[in-house]
């Protein structure tokens, strides 16, 4: 069991080294004290093999799910962000799915990469998107439902946010930026504005869609997000100042019932 444990870890750090197997005498030698290799093929080209297949495969998983960020980045800082990726966080999973999990966070802190508070929004709207095309279904809440709680459990109530739903804080519009690439187009750059307060969420097609939010709105949904009750909700809202306090008295009903309409809430709790 030992010998085979060393020979996964001495495998898995071939795979994932960058110089081909052939430009370095270690491996080469470390390749034929391991490989048979065959009349056609050396044990290092059969080692090159793998490595070669192994990048192949995860950059290009990465690539799918991250198809805008390489396209403004262009081909020369992909493969470098990929590289030094891949490098830092090896995949630990065994679905290619979770490969891109932590390119967002890694993204931010690249900040030699073109565009970078740019490319740092497309790496999170394009994972966003991600975890709302593999998220769980759940049942879109009733909006009569609302209307049968009694007014005395109003502020211990949690409204539930469904699971396929991710909030973004921009500084670009990138979702619809993402939206024109993956159509083929090579739209202008945008330049940086204000917030961009953005909802992803998969509608009852099963179409992925993104909506942009106001700012009262889109603190109330991100305080149900994080499981608030819908009194401290609210009141995170109200403390935006006097026009969202009134904004609050006359339009939550109708913040209610949109994110229901929209499958964003999906039911209630009372405490």
């Amino acid at each position: 069991m030992t010998d085979l444990s060393e020979l996964q870890r001495w495998m898995s750090d071939a795979l994932t080294r960058r110089r081909a197997v052939e430009r370095d005498p270690a491996q080469v030698a470390a390749a034929r004290a391991r490989f048979t290799g065959n009349e056609r093929v050396a044990p290092e080209a059969q080692l090159e093999t793998y490595r070669e297949q192994f990048w192949l495969r995860h950059t290009g998983a990465l690539l799918e799910d991250f198809e805008a960020l390489a396209h403004v980045i262009e081909q020369q800082a992909w493969e470098r962000l990929v590289e030094e990726y891949l490098a830092a966080h090896p995949p630990s999973s065994f679905t290619l799915r979770d490969l891109g999990a932590r390119l967002p966070e890694f993204v931010r802190s690249a900040s030699w990469l073109p565009h970078h508070s740019l490319s740092a929004d497309l790496a999170a709207t394009e994972w966003a998107y991600v975890e709302v095309f593999d998220a769980v279904d759940s049942a879109p809440l009733d909006p009569s439902t609302l209307a049968q709680i009694p007014e005395h459990a109003w502020e211990r109530a949690r409204l539930l946010v469904a699971p396929s739903v991710r909030l973004l804080e921009l500084d670009f519009p990138a979702p619809a930026l993402r939206r024109q690439i993956r159509l083929g187009e090579d739209p202008e750059l945008p330049a940086r504005g204000e917030a961009h307060l953005v909802v992803v969420y998969r509608g009852s097609d099963r179409n992925l869609r993104h909506e942009r939010l106001d700012r009262a709105e889109f603190v109330l949904l991100s305080g149900l997000a994080r499981g608030q009750a819908l009194l401290r909700a609210t009141e995170a809202v109200i403390a935006l100042g006097p026009e969202a306090e009134a904004r609050v008295e006359s339009e939550l009903g109708s913040w209610f019932g949109h994110f229901a309409a929209r499958g964003w809430l999906t039911g209630v709790e009372l405490a």
